[in-house]
């Protein structure tokens, strides 16, 4: 009654379909607007983001491997260079039953379960967007029992992929070092790599890894919805990064020149190392026994791990590794005695089998006696004109005079894991041993022995700065990275009066045409040079045998250092070594012709020098 009343008072009858229509309007024109709004914030506003989404939904971001960059010899010849290969990768996100793919993946590999959950396991905690490498370098056996299995293996699969080859096999080997998936102790140092990626383990792979890795692209793959590729007729991969090859390196060895020496060489222990004496330019470097590096771009099997663990150290590189350099050393001294006027260059020493000295007897190598000039000493390599000199000088004076010339501190060769060698003196002893340094021990530091250490390229780098008059240069390999040239490194000068350095000069001189180096004597090319033989543990071995030389005498254009680890003599066993490089770089109408090595007999105490 009252609402009748309020209606007739003048407000009139209400529409009712009217009011209708309006609150629907204002629902489709709010509905609308927020429509719009969303549309907005999801298709402008968010839209790269949700497109990503939908992306990966599906797609696969895979990798480019980056090549390394090949390395050449100075010459042009490939030592390293790159293959493509198929590699076994795990999609960690992929990843679910870590269990039942670890037994299925080990039967499709023919591996031990427990190496291959723990590579699951790393790779599904690395929660990379990346493919994690599992295997890489795969045989066609394991790829064809994959493929059999494929449908059982979610968030695995095989991706082409890039590995490093050595052409020239074990030739190389402990020059160019090898490559290898990167430790956990290298990632925690390198947070810039990842897991899975192959970086240099040694050499000058290891060396030059930054300069020669290059920079991995990124493709993105299309796959179903359980995360498998399509087929390869309907998948079309998206380059969304380029891959950067790795820069090229030339290094200065000379290949003709290192099979020369590594067929001298033989399959004895030791060491050849060759160098130009004006640039520092190594030219070879040969180190027995050798591996091939080749073996560690694939699954090393117990087999082949035995052989690289084998009692001889196949992986140990004795031409960056100390030995007792013997007489190869009395060029050093013979510099010290003449500039600390123990003798002059003149002088003649009385020399017989030895001289005794505080209760002991200090053997020289030969019983014969006479009177000797300095040249002939050294010609003759006898010893007991060394003890003479020795007993007027300290260890600091012959160390002094090591040091200068290299022997003592590194090379600057660029290859990890170089030994400093070491030439001791009094306090050296002191500290190491407790105990004091004796006459005794300096007459065996005269002649090489003692506690001296000397790597085969330091005698190199000595007998260079011997034959460029004190002019020592500095080691190296590397002579163009990319478009770089690399210029050589400065020499360091020893001041040396000059007729001290004529006199070790003729000295070395007479070793080859008259002494104890016969073996490396080449007819029109003069050559300098130094044997050695230097006793080495164990008791009773034969000693090491070393032969250092430069030629042309007077205008060196390589200096040569041969090391046999217990070859006898070093005028028979080491000499004929570089005979035959010497031989191959100057070019002779025999280069090629077998050269008969006189293998070292006896084992007598200094028989022979």
């Amino acid at each position: 009654m009252v609402d009748s009343q309020f209606t007739r008072q003048g407000f009139g009858e209400i529409d009712h379909p009217k009011i209708k229509m309006i609150v629907l309007l204002f629902v489709v024109i709010t509905t609308s607007t927020a429509l719009c709004a969303r549309l907005v914030w999801l298709q402008i506003v968010q839209g790269k983001f949700y497109k990503a989404r939908a992306l990966e939904n599906s797609t696969r971001v895979t990798f480019l491997r980056a090549p390394r960059g090949i390395i050449y010899d100075r010459h042009g010849n490939m030592l390293a260079t790159n293959k493509q290969t198929l590699s076994l990768v795990a999609v960690p996100a992929q990843i679910d039953d870590v269990e039942d793919l670890t037994r299925r993946l080990a039967r499709v590999l023919g591996v031990d379960e427990p190496e291959i959950r723990e590579k699951l396991l790393k790779a599904k905690e690395s929660d990379s967007v990346l493919p994690v490498v599992l295997e890489r370098d795969l045989e066609l056996k394991v790829v064809s029992r994959f493929y059999d299995q494929k449908l059982f293996l979610p968030g695995i699969d095989i991706l082409p992929d890039i590995s490093r080859n050595y052409p020239q096999g074990e030739l190389f080997c402990h020059l160019l070092g090898y490559c290898g998936e990167i430790t956990e102790s290298q990632l925690k140092k390198r947070p810039e790599r990842r897991m899975g990626d192959i970086v240099g383990q040694d050499g000058v792979e290891r060396y030059y890894d930054t300069q020669l890795r290059g920079i991995d692209g990124e493709q993105r793959v299309r796959v179903n919805a359980s995360g498998l590729t399509f087929s390869r007729d309907t998948a079309h991969p998206v380059v969304t990064k380029e891959a950067q090859p790795g820069l090229p390196v030339v290094l200065s060895i000379d290949m003709d020149l290192q099979q020369a020496a590594a067929e001298a060489l033989g399959d004895r222990h030791g060491a050849v190392v060759a160098c130009d004496p004006k640039t520092g330019e190594i030219l070879a470097l040969v180190s027995n026994p050798k591996f091939d590096p080749n073996c560690f771009t694939r699954r090393i099997t117990p087999a082949v791990w035995k052989k690289l663990n084998a009692p001889d150290h196949p992986l140990f590189n004795r031409a960056l590794s100390g030995f007792p350099p013997g007489s190869i050393w009395k060029a050093i001294t013979t510099l010290a005695a003449l500039q600390y006027k123990v003798v002059k260059p003149d002088t003649k020493i009385h020399v017989s089998g030895g001289i005794a000295l505080g209760g002991f007897f200090f053997h020289d190598w030969t019983g014969s006696s006479g009177i000797f000039d300095l040249v002939k000493c050294l010609a003759w390599s006898r010893d007991s004109a060394y003890y003479q000199m020795a007993l007027k000088m300290t260890p600091e004076m012959i160390r002094e005079w090591g040091l200068y010339f290299g022997a003592g501190r590194p090379t600057g060769i660029e290859l990890p894991h170089e030994s400093s060698g070491l030439v001791p003196d009094s306090k050296w002893k002191e500290r190491v041993y407790k105990e004091k340094w004796y006459p005794g021990n300096t007459l065996h530091m005269s002649i090489g022995q003692t506690f001296l250490q000397v790597t085969p390229v330091q005698a190199a780098r000595m007998y260079a700065g011997l034959g460029m008059k004190g002019k020592v240069p500095d080691l190296h390999l590397a002579i163009k990275i990319g478009d770089r040239q690399i210029p050589p490194p400065m020499h360091e000068t020893v001041k040396v009066k000059k007729e001290y350095m004529e006199v070790v000069s003729k000295g070395l001189k007479a070793v080859v045409a008259s002494g104890t180096g016969g073996a490396t004597r080449l007819g029109n090319v003069e050559v300098a040079g130094k044997t050695g033989s230097a006793e080495a543990p164990p008791l009773g071995s034969k000693t090491h045998a070393w032969f250092c030389c430069y030629a042309p005498a007077d205008n060196p254009r390589i200096a040569i250092c041969a090391f046999i680890e217990h070859g006898g003599h070093g005028g028979s066993a080491a000499a004929p070594v570089a005979k035959v490089v010497l031989e191959r770089f100057f070019g002779k109408a025999n280069a090629n012709a077998p050269v008969k090595i006189v293998p070292a007999g006896g084992t007598h105490r200094r028989r022979h020098r």
